[in-house]
């Protein structure tokens, strides 16, 4: 298993940022990287919501299916996909503070059909790719948020 987590401030209420986070059909216009969002469900974010997303990733575009299990409003949210037999969770936290709100990520691999001991060279190799990913996107949100 390997795990990034990334961490930002943004200057506003803890509701007004959950919301932005979690409104997937505007991400392509919030997040720079997202290229395009396909909903595959109808109705208000929540527990079952899925979405194919296609990203821009290190000149790539890539195609993948998301959707959220795990869920609770104003405080975290876990997106999960899979690929290549690697089941991929990230988490997000929202956390009041004194000058708005505290954002954390936790990007985390799991393998479910790889042979023991292949998964952690793959981790090291990505982890710095997933880590600058995730610190633009915050950034983009966090621009998102306070203009």
């Amino acid at each position: 298993m390997a795990t990034i987590t990334v961490s930002n401030h943004l200057a506003a209420p803890v509701d007004q940022v959950f919301r932005t986070f979690t409104d997937i059909e505007h991400g392509p216009a919030n997040v720079s990287g997202i290229k395009d969002v396909e909903m595959l469900t109808t109705g208000p974010f929540r527990l079952g919501t899925r979405w194919r997303e296609i990203r821009q990733v290190a000149g790539v575009r890539d195609s993948a299916e998301m959707e959220i299990t795990s869920f609770e409003l104003n405080r975290t949210y876990t997106i999960t996909h899979h690929k290549a037999g690697v089941r991929i969770d990230t988490t997000f936290w929202f956390e009041p503070d004194a000058d708005g709100t505290k954002v954390s990520v936790e990007f985390e691999l799991e393998a479910s059909g790889l042979p023991p001991g292949l998964l952690a060279p793959l981790g090291w190799a990505i982890a710095g790719k997933v880590t600058n990913v995730l610190q633009r996107d915050l950034s983009d949100l966090k621009r998102s948020v306070e203009q």
